[in-house]
């Protein structure tokens, strides 16, 4: 099968959307599939390297072709217009590439069947305008997956989930150290408002009022807000824009990865850390599916940053605890093994390729 992977936006934006295409793009083509990956924009590389930009950034072990409908490096643009553009010039683009079958991520209208649509979430809030042109857009899909539980529950009243697929992870990509190889390092992964990364430096900050010599990095897109926590306090370190190599190589010589965040589908962020090994502490926003209290990770029913340094100290403190949640994760994160996941996105579009 030629199968297409789309992004409505940007294929250069560093998040999980992204990790998503490159990763399931790279599993079906060990499956035997040839695939394309293609956006509406771009930025911060120029358009000939694309597909050598994207295979870098992911890990991939092989360039993908990259294709966008903008031919110039473009940030964004009005909803409106990006809908309008994947009608017309993402419907043609799909001809001319001569695909067998689409899945998108973030839902556009496309002049092609077969298409599966990705919800993956978080939503966010949706105004009472753009809430029916949604369930419209979904509504032209011949299926529609939804990453989690959590998922499917956010876009009812939108679309309902024909299937639900994890996440496809690369777990080649990461080696878990032994607990004496590692530092009193704490992770904090994203820099989006809703990560609340204030939270994860108070609670640090915390620790090491109590006497623990920890250390906190931050790994995200360049942020005025981190930089000054960096400038601020002299145990932050900020590493912005780098590749999964090289955050995989930090996760697994970190003790524990933190993420106190307000909104999540099913965050990349703490399969990285399990697959290091390193235990996630999280809010209660990540799914309870993923995250499963004092097995593989620490779930946290709050925001405030006194309770994260408890759950932080009692990891640092408690070896026997460590180990145990450090095992379950790396065991746990098998099941979203890329090539696994890719199977049965392959299984999906046997079936709509047969009814078609």
């Amino acid at each position: 099968m030629k199968i297409a992977i789309m992004r409505r936006g940007s294929i250069t934006s560093l998040d999980g959307v992204n990790r998503f295409c490159a990763y399931l793009a790279e599993g079906l083509r060990k499956l035997g599939h040839e695939v394309f990956i293609a956006s509406w924009g771009f930025y911060g590389v120029e358009r000939e390297n694309l597909s050598k930009y994207f295979a870098e950034v992911h890990g991939l072990e092989e360039e993908i072709p990259v294709y966008t409908i903008e031919e110039k490096p473009r940030h964004g643009g009005p909803w409106a217009e990006i809908l309008f553009d994947w009608w017309f010039k993402g419907s043609r683009l799909l001809k001319e590439l001569g695909a067998d079958v689409v899945v998108m991520n973030g839902v556009a209208p496309l002049r092609f069947k077969p298409k599966v649509a990705v919800a993956h979430g978080p939503l966010g809030r949706v105004s009472r305008l753009k809430r029916p042109i949604l369930k419209a857009l979904y509504g032209m899909y011949d299926y529609v997956v939804c990453v989690s539980k959590a998922s499917e529950e956010e876009y009812k009243g939108i679309t309902r989930c024909s299937e639900i697929i994890p996440l496809p992870f690369k777990t080649s990509l990461y080696m878990p150290k032994p607990l004496e190889y590692r530092s009193n390092i704490v992770v904090h992964v994203g820099t989006a408002p809703r990560k609340n990364p204030q939270v994860s430096v108070e609670a640090v900050r915390i620790l090491r009022e109590r006497g623990l010599d920890v250390k906190f990095v931050f790994v995200g897109a360049r942020n005025n807000l981190i930089e000054e926590f960096a400038r601020r306090y002299s145990f932050v370190e900020p590493l912005f824009s780098v590749d999964e190599r090289t955050k995989a190589e930090l996760l697994s010589r970190a003790k524990v990865l933190i993420l106190p965040s307000s909104g999540e589908a099913l965050p990349y962020t703490t399969l990285e850390a399990m697959a290091s090994g390193t235990p996630p502490v999280v809010s209660s926003a990540v799914p309870s599916d993923v995250v499963i209290d004092e097995f593989n990770g620490v779930r946290v029913d709050s925001l405030n940053p006194v309770d994260y340094a408890n759950a932080l100290e009692k990891l640092l403190r408690e070896e026997d605890l460590w180990l145990k949640l450090s095992r379950n994760g790396t065991e746990f994160v098998k099941r979203f093994d890329q090539v696994e996941v890719a199977r049965r996105y392959e299984d999906v579009f046997r079936r709509l390729l047969h009814e078609s």
